[in-house]
């Protein structure tokens, strides 16, 4: 693997996990539906010239919007999570998403490898680890690791239903593909955004600019993180860079750590690791 294929996925790697934080911070003064819009409108502004240039083919309409659904469902579960917290359970937990994809494909006939399989045992294992910390804190309570579990689950499900769809587009062109999802994600977000924003008006409330820039920090590095995959990608291969770039939940919980105070003691340093190593090997 070369320097700059290391540096360009660990870099996606970063961005994702930085924009998965600021997102779910945004949330606790917004609506997800409003950051879910947000976030994607400005990965579509950054998509859509590529698009119009290079993938002006016929896409495979179907499964693309119904990953657009999925992703906007996935998303807005993830940052409402990561607003609610804590986010060392809920990041952990959607990150096994990467899980789906190979169950879906095993559904189709696609052979599971002894690798994929223990990997998915390993990131249950490491869930179990993470959450038995959990149970036995009174400043958390039952029901608030019940709600993280919960809102890790669905996201876990709507972004790997999205990643599995995508990946059964057929010959969709790249950016066709990205762009359609996008767009079908930001519409879906967009309208209930709208009807937030009408009734955040009758109530007399205005917006925070505060969220407001964390919108749009959230948006430029989901984009920035999508180029350097695709860059990492073209300099190597895109198992090595995708294996990079999985590692992005280590980032939002260790800025969860740094910035919110949020503590992780042995057992959970023990769990996230067996999650991280599961991912990985889901992945390939």
């Amino acid at each position: 693997m070369q320097a700059s294929q290391e540096l360009l996925a660990l870099g996606a790697a970063m961005a994702w996990g930085t924009a998965d934080f600021l997102a779910g911070v945004a949330t606790r003064r917004h609506h997800p539906a409003v950051v879910v819009f947000a976030v994607q409108a400005i990965g579509l502004a950054a998509v859509v010239p590529f698009w119009v240039v290079l993938d002006r083919g016929r896409s495979a309409y179907a499964p693309l919007v119904a990953a657009g659904l999925a992703m906007a469902v996935g998303l807005g579960a993830l940052y409402r999570g990561l607003a609610r917290g804590p986010i060392r359970i809920v990041a952990p937990v959607t990150a096994l998403g990467a899980g789906v994809p190979v169950v879906f494909g095993a559904f189709r006939g696609e052979e599971l490898s002894a690798t994929q399989a223990a990997g998915v045992a390993l990131g249950l294992v490491g869930i179990v680890a993470l959450t038995a910390s959990e149970r036995g804190e009174t400043s958390l309570g039952q029901r608030p690791l019940v709600g993280a579990v919960a809102h890790g689950a669905v996201a876990a499900l709507g972004l790997g239903s999205s990643v599995a769809l995508l990946g059964s587009a057929g010959e969709s062109g790249p950016f066709a593909a990205t762009g359609l999802v996008r767009l079908v994600a930001a519409a879906l977000a967009g309208a209930v955004a709208l009807a937030v924003a009408r009734r955040r008006r009758r109530a007399g409330r205005g917006s925070d600019r505060r969220a407001l820039a964390l919108l749009g920090g959230a948006g430029v590095l989901d984009a920035t993180a999508n180029a350097a995959l695709v860059l990492a990608a073209a300099r190597g291969t895109v198992g090595s860079s995708g294996f990079l770039a999985s590692l992005y939940p280590a980032v939002t919980v260790l800025l969860g750590v740094a910035i919110l105070g949020e503590r992780l003691d042995r057992r959970q340093v023990g769990g996230f690791a067996l999650v991280l190593a599961g991912v990985v090997l889901v992945r390939g």
